[in-house]
């Protein structure tokens, strides 16, 4: 999608954050099904996921948009397999945001 950053550069800056504020909350967004999107790279994506402990991540699957380059790409993912995706995205957050909930437990 052509961002300007890495998942490495994203990880070591969560983790200065953490460093100094370990009961920060982290959110994000994450889209799914992007044109060429492989199993691997969604997978990859996953692993992020439960490595970066998000507190929530706002979700959706990749939808072409007039006048984008990626509209016009070849290799569109199909609908069902970004609303597999998707899913499976939305239950590994939940987990990740309920294990990261655990932390306030029994604190005022």
């Amino acid at each position: 999608m052509a961002r300007g950053y890495t998942a490495a550069r994203y990880t070591s800056i969560i983790s200065n954050i953490r460093r100094y504020m370990p009961d920060a909350s982290i959110s994000g967004d994450v889209i799914v099904g992007f044109p060429g999107e492989t199993e691997e790279q969604y997978l990859a994506t996953e692993r992020l996921v439960r490595q970066i402990g998000f507190d929530r991540v706002n979700t959706a699957a990749y939808s072409p948009r007039p006048n984008t380059p990626a509209a016009d790409w070849e290799q569109q993912v199909a609908d069902l397999i970004k609303a597999d995706r998707l899913n499976r995205l939305n239950a590994v957050v939940m987990e990740v945001a309920t294990e990261r909930a655990q932390r306030f437990m029994g604190r005022t």
